[in-house]
């Protein structure tokens, strides 16, 4: 075989590595999305046991820095916390890149990175997420509880960052004053809508890209 045959076999053997498994080791890129065979789920399960593997495998390599890229609508609260937890505790640093949409638990995630972009176009939005429950009033008020519970380190994973952004940050509001504001605002719209310059400008992110 030619070496330019070998070369080409190398390419596609890599980037169909990349598309089985959502990972460039080469590069440390990891691609967080829903399953390539089926349309857009949002955070699911199978999201976030892919993605704690493949963090988890870039780190055992080396803690050369990691990019992190996100196209998803938002979805369950524990795997979207699962991914958090995995992109904050890990021993290298992280760029989140947010493209498409940053929403819900999508807009929650890149939190957790050291470094957070997003392109140009990503709309992003944060919301209380939606709550199902069943069983007699006292189980349904207890569910109630530890949501209200969840919604309070949602806005306090936001204010944490928040407080650093122009807009805070002009103001000189700190954590207590950007935690009350967020949440304000979050209970007046209900889904609190930005394009990719405002969530730069409130600190949910750093740069657009």
């Amino acid at each position: 075989m030619t070496p330019s045959k070998i070369g080409n076999r190398k390419f596609s053997d890599s980037l169909e590595y990349i598309h089985t498994h959502s990972v460039d080791v080469e590069h440390r890129i990891i691609y967080i999305h829903s399953a390539l065979e089926a349309e857009e789920s949002g955070v699911d399960f199978k999201m976030a046991v892919n993605f704690v593997k493949n963090i988890d495998y870039l780190d055992s390599i080396s803690n050369k820095p990691i990019t992190l890229k996100m196209l998803s609508y938002g979805g369950c609260w524990n795997y979207g916390m699962a991914i958090y937890d995995a992109i904050k505790y890990s021993k290298s640093k992280t760029t989140f890149i947010s493209y498409a949409h940053a929403r819900s638990m999508s807009s929650i995630i890149p939190q957790s990175a050291t470094r957070r972009l997003i392109n140009k176009h990503c709309d992003f939005m944060v919301h209380y997420g939606t709550y199902e429950d069943g069983g007699d009033f006292r189980q349904v008020a207890s569910g109630l509880k530890f949501t209200e519970k969840q919604n309070d380190v949602m806005i306090n994973i936001y204010a944490s960052r928040c407080v650093e952004g122009p807009y805070f940050k002009s103001r000189g509001m700190d954590h207590k004053k950007t935690f009350k504001f967020i949440k304000n605002k979050i209970e007046k719209l209900t889904d609190w809508w930005m394009t990719s310059e405002e969530a730069v400008y409130y600190g949910f992110m750093d740069e657009v890209i």
